[in-house]
């Protein structure tokens, strides 16, 4: 493949109809130009004003004449209008008309125009796709790219649910969609290709050597062509999306299509750390999306958006771009201590020299562990540390006031004056009521010389016992 513009490489479904996208050549200008201000589709939709131009169609802003409300229709060009893309507006309109959650454009309606052209109604929303955003900004700040990131895991889990693969995510199939309150909304586009698992016999709904989804984010398996392609190819362009977000270039990157090819299937992406975005965990659960091996990968996309969520709350954020609080949509089973189940998925994808061929690998990432290092985090704030230390603080100055308060209590404090009890002088006291043999008061001395005295004095003698003589008149 011949070098290229690195746009080429990215092409996007709609293009601002003011970009210098090529625009179709012969019949098939006559057949778009066609289409103006004023025209009537399939008698139930009038064409307002043209949003947007790209490889496949063309996007309009529609007044729905039956419902009274606007709506956008995408329009393919005749020139393109064979089986295959019939097939494949049909399948994106069933693919999305099931999956009512905000971060998914609703499809309304599909048929063909009186030329034979198909066309798909869409909800109309007002905004900027992701890839605009970060062809201005280059890149984003790290918590905002995780906000923006939930909501689109939120509604792939949605569809998952119900066996529907995206397989074509990238930043301008996203769109920024803004309310009249100014609140963000994040919006999944164009499941042109997406699989339905129900459906296999019409899972490779392309042409002959057309590329099945855009090269820069496509999966492993999707560079070898594989048939098997599952939910978590979604798992990985969310991440390769989500890469480009944190440090401003794609994980995979060369202007030609056969190395590209071999970077996703080979190479080791450079760590975000080397972009100096954020931190080593972070890298670890957006490196584990961007595993060659599927199975390592993340098993879901709900486990993707618990650790990403587990990360934005240990780092003080409590809701994603749209408001949505992360305990509720995805925290509830963690911190509120339910068993999380043990999976072999929890494994990291890394290697002691950076290649994923080898095959040890290091535990990382346990969700109970994660568990409660939060739970010591919230314990140990700044706040609370600072609330503590004021309270040690204040009763160790009460405590040294009340033991230096009571220590001058206690010095200043007059002898106790006896009560109740009159005082006798020394001439007043009464005599002692006994007497040694010796002459000396016991009482008037000490307790050792008075039992010295007492064991100095002789000892009385006993009365002895006489019997009594007895006279029997003899």
């Amino acid at each position: 493949m011949a070098d290229s513009n690195p746009q080429e490489l990215r092409p996007t479904e709609f293009r601002p109809s003011g970009s210098d996208a090529e625009e179709p050549s012969g019949a098939s200008r006559h057949q778009v130009s066609l289409s103006v201000p004023g025209d009537v589709i399939a008698g139930r939709y009038r064409l307002v004003r043209k949003l947007g131009a790209g490889g496949m169609g063309v996007v309009w802003a529609a007044h729905a004449l039956t419902l009274g409300v606007d709506v956008a229709i995408k329009l393919i060009r005749s020139g393109l209008a064979d089986v295959d893309a019939v097939s494949r507006m049909a399948r994106e309109a069933q693919a999305t008309a099931t999956l009512a959650h905000p971060a998914i454009v609703r499809v309304f309606d599909h048929g063909t125009t009186a030329l034979g052209d198909p066309f798909l109604v869409m909800e109309l929303v007002e905004g900027e796709t992701l890839g605009a955003l970060l062809a201005r900004e280059k890149k984003l700040d790290v918590i905002q790219a995780l906000q923006l990131t939930l909501p689109l895991l939120d509604g792939l889990r949605c569809a998952h649910e119900r066996g529907i693969v995206h397989r074509d995510i990238k930043p301008e199939n996203v769109l920024l969609a803004r309310d009249p309150l100014g609140r963000v909304q994040p919006k999944l586009l164009d499941f042109g290709i997406a699989k339905l698992e129900h459906q296999p016999s019409v899972n490779r709904l392309t042409q002959v050597g057309d590329v099945l989804g855009s090269p820069e984010f496509m999966s492993p398996e999707q560079a070898r062509g594989a048939a098997d392609v599952d939910h978590r190819t979604d798992v990985w362009s969310v991440s390769v999306m989500l890469y480009e977000m944190l440090t401003g270039r794609l994980p995979f990157y060369t202007k030609n299509y056969n190395a590209l090819m071999q970077m996703i299937l080979n190479d080791d992406p450079p760590p975000t750390l080397d972009a100096g975005t954020g931190d080593r965990e972070l890298w670890l659960i957006v490196s584990k999306g961007l595993s060659k091996a599927r199975e390592r990968r993340w098993a879901s996309v709900g486990d993707f958006g618990e650790a990403l969520a587990l990360w934005l709350y240990g780092h003080g954020v409590a809701e994603d771009a749209c408001g949505n609080s992360l305990r509720a949509v995805w925290l509830a089973r963690s911190l509120d201590g339910q068993a999380v189940r043990s999976r072999r998925e929890s494994w990291a994808d890394i290697s002691g020299g950076g290649s994923e061929q080898a095959e040890r690998a290091v535990p990382t990432l346990n969700i109970k562990f994660r568990r409660a290092r939060h739970r010591l985090r919230l314990l140990f704030t700044p706040r609370v540390r600072m609330g503590a230390a004021i309270v040690f603080v204040l009763a160790a100055l009460l405590t040294t006031y009340a033991l230096l308060s009571g220590g001058k209590q206690l010095a200043a404090a007059p002898p106790a004056p006896s009560v109740g009890l009159p005082t006798v002088s020394a001439e007043q006291s009464p005599k002692p009521a006994s007497a040694s043999p010796t002459g000396i008061s016991l009482e008037s001395l000490p307790v050792e010389a008075a039992r010295s005295a007492k064991k100095a004095a002789p000892a009385k003698p006993r009365p002895t016992y006489k019997k009594p003589k007895r006279d029997y008149g003899l």
